[in-house]
């Protein structure tokens, strides 16, 4: 299922985030695969955690919001602008674009999909997901 990854992130064509429209390049699935897969398990892993803190210190959220703010501070953690030569920087090393790394880990959950109710077959809900382990 890795390959299955690794063709995810290698479709993924990197543009500048100072220049619009300017395209930098696109990821390396294979060089990238060891972080994907740890971008994808440690996301999966943190849902879960967070569930289960939720059973012990209930929120004062709807699962619904709860859910919904677990996803935008994963996101928010990998906010950050770069330039042009780092992002081409990052498509040479095993770490790819930060924004890659979100959109990655969060088109292959079903969780994220459900609670932001993505259409069926669009970037962020794509009918072909890429699961490692359940």
């Amino acid at each position: 299922m890795s390959q299955c990854i690794v063709d995810q992130y290698s479709a993924m064509e990197v543009y500048s985030e100072v220049t619009p429209g300017k395209l930098i390049g696109k990821v390396d699935g294979k060089l990238t695969l060891g972080e994907t897969i740890a971008d994808n398990g440690g996301l999966k892993s943190a849902y879960r955690a967070y569930k289960e803190l939720l059973k012990t210190k209930p929120s004062q959220y709807t699962e619904e919001t709860g859910d919904k703010m677990f996803f935008v501070s994963f996101a928010h953690s990998w906010c950050s602008k770069a330039t042009d030569a780092r992002l081409q920087a990052r498509l040479l090393n095993e770490h790819p674009p930060n924004k890659c790394r979100v959109n990655g880990a969060i088109q292959n959950s079903d969780v994220f999909a459900r609670t932001f109710k993505c259409a069926p077959n669009t970037p962020m809900n794509p009918a072909k997901k890429c699961y490692l382990w359940e």
